[in-house]
């Protein structure tokens, strides 16, 4: 190889470094390590195929933050062509901190796929029953207050048909996060109580209705079993074997990283506003968790393609769905997406001030994370646009 040419490679490898440090996110080739954070860029090798989805994810994203109103934004796709993550906007109104890729956000519902990880652990060791009434595993003070506890399996919790209760439409906890500081987070155990005097919305079973109580019930059965915290359980059954140094249950354990705030419309007047001193179940078993686009993308990668998180049986049993008869699926802590994400298995979240995404498309083989930090956007037509740039549409 002549020196001139060599020469030549050196220039060439030099402009594409520059143009790549212009944008926030960028599309690295498929037999590249996944590891898009902390890797040098010196030993990446840039796709001339697809630096130019780079831009345009980027600048889709810009235009999606500016168009929507959102604070800020982080999206990760990975196709089999390649694999790309970017950031928009900012992480805090407030200090106008510019929004990085790794930066956290507080996941909301999409906990609850990890909290059904560590429930079907639970039934591999023997130790829980998924057919079994939760009776059986509920503490025995809290059992006899929970309407058909000995009729309602642990199925049921985790597919949303038990029929229990709401407590986060309780007047009086509505009532309560007003006054309760961060300083003070909820516990499983009080949460339950507002749902106490509430009346069933059906009976076990019967139908389909989304109710976040239902992953409370859980977190009591969890702890009662391990004998630990809902947090202790999920690190030790999920975050340390996958590596997921950025994820951690909120008010529970010590902040890791930079977290962006949550904003969205509280009071009504088309302004957003800021949750950040908002207590209102934060770090509880229906949604608890912070996490980043690339723990969530070696997460889906572990559970969905690699499939080494549960086994092959516990595995076909999570992705048993139930319809809810318009055309929305839910499994055992894992959604199935309509249209405009047909087909698509993962979880949404919005709450705390975010709205959150995950989805991954067996067919296509291709996996989505979308994080913002404005709970009162349509992220799944998001998401669809994002895989409309990968696809060509």
């Amino acid at each position: 190889m002549n020196l001139r040419f060599l020469a030549f490679r050196k220039i060439l490898f030099a402009i594409v470094f520059v143009i790549s440090l212009g944008f926030t996110g960028y599309l690295v080739a498929n037999n590249i390590s996944q590891r898009i954070i902390g890797k040098s860029l010196a030993k990446q090798v840039i796709s001339t195929s697809t630096v130019g989805k780079s831009s345009q994810l980027q600048k889709l994203l810009n235009e999606i933050v500016v168009e929507q109103k959102i604070p800020g934004a982080v999206m990760y796709i990975n196709t089999p062509k390649g694999s790309w993550l970017g950031a928009s906007g900012v992480n805090s109104l407030s200090t106008k901190t510019r929004m990085k890729p790794t930066d956290g956000f507080s996941i909301a519902s999409m906990s609850k796929t990890f909290m059904a990880v560590v429930v079907l652990k639970l039934v591999e060791q023997g130790k829980i029953e998924l057919d079994q009434a939760i009776a059986t595993y509920l503490p025995r003070d809290i059992s006899p207050h929970i309407v058909n506890s000995d009729k309602i399996t642990v199925r049921q919790l985790l597919n949303h048909t038990s029929g229990v209760a709401e407590y986060l439409d309780t007047k009086e906890f509505i009532q309560a996060t007003a006054k309760r500081s961060r300083s003070q987070p909820w516990t499983a155990r009080e949460a339950i109580k507002y749902m106490y005097q509430e009346q069933p919305k059906a009976n076990p079973g019967e139908k389909f209705i989304y109710t976040d109580c239902n992953y409370i019930l859980l977190e009591l059965i969890v702890e009662n079993i391990t004998r630990g915290t809902l947090a202790q359980a999920i690190r030790s059954q999920i975050l340390k074997p996958l590596g997921l140094k950025h994820t951690f249950t909120e008010l529970r354990e010590p902040t890791i990283g930079e977290v962006a705030t949550g904003y969205g419309d509280r009071n009504k007047d088309g302004k957003l506003d800021s949750y950040a001193q908002v207590n209102d179940g934060n770090g509880l078993g229906d949604g608890g968790l912070v996490s980043t686009a690339e723990d969530l993308a070696k997460f889906s990668k572990a559970l969905f393609v690699k499939k080494t998180l549960l086994s092959p049986k516990m595995m076909k049993e999570m992705l048993k769905f139930k319809d809810n008869g318009e055309g929305y699926s839910y499994g055992l802590g894992v959604e199935r997406f309509s249209s405009p994400l047909a087909k698509a298995i993962g979880h949404t979240g919005i709450a705390y001030g975010f709205a959150t995404l995950l989805a991954y498309l067996p067919n296509q083989n291709t996996t989505i994370v979308v994080l913002l930090n404005n709970q009162n956007v349509d992220i799944k037509s998001i998401a669809r646009t994002g895989l409309e740039v990968v696809e060509n549409k």
